[in-house]
């Protein structure tokens, strides 16, 4: 009974300390900041990660920027010129929309859909969504103001 009380003692501190060492070589490591091992976010992981945002900070194009002033006459057309479409704004004068084979112009200042024909608001931002006709002709004499934001044509 006495070498068993033993046998079990020595068991129940050669496991301990195998335990105890265990943790010890554990905390010695140097974790990944960000990684499962350093689940924790630490100063240097958020600088890193701001540092890339950073980075890419005033990349884009040209054709993704701002709005375009264009002059118009009466009896112009102002039409897409890509599938990627055309943004409009008229600023100014009297203009009715050109539908599209595909459909019409899409006013997403008011979220409605504009057929041929219909007069085109002052300062709506009007979204020409394919290069399939859609457009706009201008009505008005003298000058017309429009801004735009993508590949167009003018006839």
């Amino acid at each position: 009974m006495r070498k068993r009380a033993a046998f079990i003692g020595t068991m129940v501190l050669t496991l301990g300390a195998g335990f105890m060492l265990g943790q010890v070589g554990k905390a010695n490591t140097n974790p990944v900041p960000g990684s499962a091992d350093d689940p924790i976010v630490t100063k240097s992981y958020v600088d890193s990660k701001l540092a890339g945002i950073g980075a890419g900070a005033g990349s884009g194009s040209a054709a993704t920027g701002g709005f375009t002033v264009l002059e118009m006459q009466q009896g112009q057309t102002l039409k897409a010129s890509s599938a990627a479409g055309l943004e409009i704004i008229v600023r100014s004068g009297s203009v009715t929309a050109i539908q599209g084979q595909l459909g019409g112009l899409a006013n997403v200042t008011t979220g409605q859909d504009m057929s041929g024909g219909a007069q085109v608001p002052l300062n709506h931002l009007i979204i020409l969504a394919r290069n399939d006709g859609r457009g706009i002709k201008i009505n008005s004499a003298g000058i017309t103001y429009v801004l735009v934001r993508g590949a167009y044509s003018i006839q």
